[in-house]
């Protein structure tokens, strides 16, 4: 048998507690048995997902393109830095990634990775491995990977509370292979979606002193609660052993403004109507060179459901943008 190390982190986001993971694999290949291509592998992941949301009288949730494709990018550079974080080389965070890959929902992601082969590969070893999109991966490697997030056990069990979060509705599944050698590397992310209408895309990028509108439709049933406006500083590049050392993400902790429907703060900005049973909204803001400063902001779109027992509001969007 392999020897196996295991070592965990803890991450949190908003009410969430999220949880990545290594797995250090050594001297052992795995087995020839049940191998899926990476597109069955992840079709079985997303089974195992369902029938895990479902064992706790959970919905199911769908594959999401645009979701997966921000994750597969993320694993792809975990797998061949050898590295695992919630932020990329970049120093972009998942709703950054998910946006910039064209996600119009609200995100929250579970992170995985293993090292097998030799024993001087292992996190922070800086050793640069070359993706295998065609390599293929054993049914006991998916099963692996989802037990360990599934049987957590509180309070450290982020990835678990992560898969049966009721709100979601989708999720992408980024699963990567890289080799060098007789060694590789097995990365995966989980990215959970909040999906409840459609908000549009908007500018990666503006300067100071240029405007940029927000625009959405949401599900029937479902009202504009809130749009919250949060600053942080602007992503910088980092190596991989200063991603090996990050723990949590979460949102910025500097609020710049929430604007509610009717209040003097989204006067002018802010206008709401009814269209067919959905509520559409549109808000513009000014980026003002006397208010705003350089750095990334973040719109979050809160919504009231029609569940008179649901207290707090569902978060449906996360837009990030830089201004420069």
């Amino acid at each position: 048998m392999a020897k196996v190390i295991m070592t965990w982190r803890v991450c949190a986001f908003l009410p969430a507690m999220f949880l990545v993971s290594t797995t250090i694999a050594l001297a052992e290949s795995p087995s020839a048995k049940n191998e899926l291509s990476i597109a069955d592998a992840k079709q079985y992941m997303l089974s195992l997902i369902n029938r895990d949301r479902k064992s706790q009288g959970l919905k199911e949730v769908v594959s999401d393109e645009t979701a997966e494709r921000a994750g597969n990018l993320h694993s792809d550079e975990m797998a061949k830095l050898g590295y695992l974080s919630h932020w990329n080389t970049a120093g972009r965070k998942p709703d950054q990634r998910y946006c910039e890959a064209g996600g119009t929902g609200f995100v929250m992601e579970n992170g995985h990775i293993e090292f097998n082969g030799f024993a001087d590969d292992t996190p922070n070893a800086s050793t640069e491995f070359k993706i295998d999109p065609s390599a293929t991966i054993t049914k006991k490697d998916i099963e692996g990977i989802q037990s360990g997030f599934f049987n957590e056990q509180p309070p450290n069990d982020g990835h678990r509370r992560n898969i049966l979060d009721p709100d979601h509705t989708r999720v992408g599944i980024g699963l990567s292979v890289a080799k060098r050698g007789d060694s590789f590397r097995l990365a995966c992310t989980q990215e959970f979606i909040h999906s409840y209408g459609t908000v549009e895309a908007m500018p990666s990028s503006v300067k100071l002193g240029d405007s940029f509108t927000i625009k959405g439709s949401l599900d029937p049933g479902l009202r504009l609660s809130s749009l919250d406006l949060f600053w942080e500083e602007l992503p910088k590049p980092m190596t991989v052993k200063q991603l090996d050392e990050t723990h949590s993400y979460g949102p910025p902790q500097l609020r710049v403004n929430t604007y509610f429907p009717n209040s003097p703060a989204a006067q002018g900005h802010l206008s709401v109507t009814d269209n067919a049973g959905r509520q559409e909204f549109t808000c513009r803001f000014d980026v003002d060179k006397t208010t705003w400063k350089p750095g990334l902001y973040y719109v979050y779109v809160w919504t009231r459901t029609p569940d008179p027992g649901r207290m707090k509001p569902l978060c449906v969007a996360s837009k990030t943008i830089e201004v420069r």
